[in-house]
């Protein structure tokens, strides 16, 4: 009977490297203190705008440049980590990376940066992905990660 247990059990662990974790993070919605700040603060030089140069196409140009570089914070990404790559989608944006693509990786607490390079370097920044935990349980994602990235290795290895 305990060997039974501990059977389903090892058969769960592999059953969750085998299938793909998907969740959805929304910066928007899940932190509301953070979002009425920053919608008072874009909403006050708005109207510092229009009042300086009234004109509400300035206003409206303003606005578009201000809340566009910050897309990844009004729009809700969703997270694929299937078996054999990662997929972020968005709105107007997709993206789809294998896991032998990224080589490090660095863990925070809100989430997980996947580099393609082997050793620190300034491109990093630019050319690796983060992926948000949300609110899904982190211990998870990481797991799934970790064992993709290790699994990815040692194939290159043989």
């Amino acid at each position: 009977m305990v060997v039974d247990e501990l059977d389903s059990s090892s058969s769960m662990s592999d059953r969750a490297h085998i299938e793909e974790i998907s969740w959805c993070v929304h910066p928007l919605v899940e932190n509301w203190k953070r979002t009425v700040i920053l919608m008072l603060f874009l909403s006050s030089i708005l109207v510092i705008l229009y009042i300086g140069f009234q004109s509400v196409v300035i206003v409206f140009l303003s606005a578009l440049l201000l809340i566009g570089p910050l897309y990844k914070y009004f729009l809700p990404f969703h997270y694929h980590c299937r078996q054999d790559r990662l997929v972020i989608s968005a709105c107007c944006y997709n993206l789809e990376r294998p896991w032998s693509s990224f080589r490090s990786n660095y863990i925070d607490k809100n989430g997980v940066f996947l580099s393609p390079f082997a050793k620190p370097t300034r491109l990093e920044n630019f050319r690796g992905i983060y992926v948000r935990f949300g609110k899904h349980p982190p211990e998870e994602i990481v797991n799934f990660i970790q064992h993709q990235l290790n699994s990815e290795s040692n194939d290159e290895r043989t």
